[in-house]
């Protein structure tokens, strides 16, 4: 018998209902502007509720909505739940109102194999007695509005160490030369209580993940001149870039909710997406 994990954060994050919601996003992905030309290697889209982030996720997601993968790896942060090293989800589904997305085990055991920090569990994955992660869950339905026909491979962890980065880079990239797959970091940047800091700091961290220097970006994390909370997805994703070679990371996009709601005051977060792409 097949085992999933269900929608934890629908009706909170983006609309429950599968109508409204696939209505929603196509709205997002209207603006057909700025659109990449050369192969993508991979994404970096926000995670918070939609009526927040969702036009800035959309902004990453169009562009890859003409085109074909065998598999998104889909990586991100563990908020609430510590663990070690790196879990890919051990069930065989992701579930959101738009439908079951079957997971790549066969990819699994590439990603894993020789790779002791890589374990094939439900660390960071699960629904019951923890609260449920939401930053992987909300990428999901961009990538069923955008695409027809793919895997997922469900990547969470929060050590976000050099090593660990590395390591999860290399051997993605070892998965990429097997098949035909996306790679999608999840992360929001900012978050405090002042905008104009939230300003000055995303203008930093975008300028420093634009810059394809992984380790550097790392350290700028650590010494908390940048912010990123899905740093070691961006990270990851960009030594598997490295690995493939070639790859470019550019900002689409930004933005952060003082703007989109209007309150300038109070809690403040910071939003970007970017492609990973050769040259057009």
């Amino acid at each position: 018998m097949s085992r999933g994990r269900t929608s934890a954060w629908a009706g909170q994050f983006y609309p429950a209902d599968s109508i409204k919601l696939e209505a929603l996003i196509a709205n997002y992905l209207a603006d057909k502007s700025g659109l990449q030309t050369g192969p993508v290697l991979g994404l970096i889209a926000p995670h918070a509720g939609f009526e927040f982030s969702g036009q800035t996720a959309a902004s990453a997601y169009r562009q890859i909505a003409s085109k074909k993968f065998d598999t998104i790896i889909v990586l991100a942060p563990s908020h609430a739940e510590a663990f070690p090293g790196v879990s890919i989800f051990s069930g065989d589904y992701y579930e959101t109102p738009l439908g079951r997305i079957s997971v790549d085990h066969q990819l699994a055991g590439l990603v894993q194999e020789g790779n002791e920090i890589i374990h094939v569990s439900e660390f960071g994955h699960r629904t019951d007695g923890h609260r449920a992660e939401h930053s992987l869950e909300v990428q999901l339905p961009f990538l069923q509005v955008v695409l027809d026909d793919f895997e997922i491979l469900p990547i969470v962890f929060h050590d976000y160490s050099v090593a660990v980065c590395q390591h999860l880079g290399l051997s993605l990239s070892r998965a990429l030369r097997e098949k035909k797959c996306l790679i999608v970091a999840s992360s929001d940047l900012y978050h405090g209580y002042s905008y104009k800091e939230c300003m000055e700091i995303d203008t930093t961290t975008i300028k420093s993940i634009e810059a394809d220097a992984p380790e550097s970006f790392l350290e700028a994390i650590q010494d908390q001149v940048a912010q990123a909370c899905g740093a070691g997805p961006i990270a990851a994703l960009q030594f598997a870039a490295r690995a493939m070679g070639n790859y470019h990371t550019r900002c689409i996009d930004r933005a952060n909710s003082a703007d989109i709601t209007g309150q300038y005051s109070g809690w403040t977060v910071g939003y970007a997406s970017f492609v990973v792409a050769k040259d057009s």
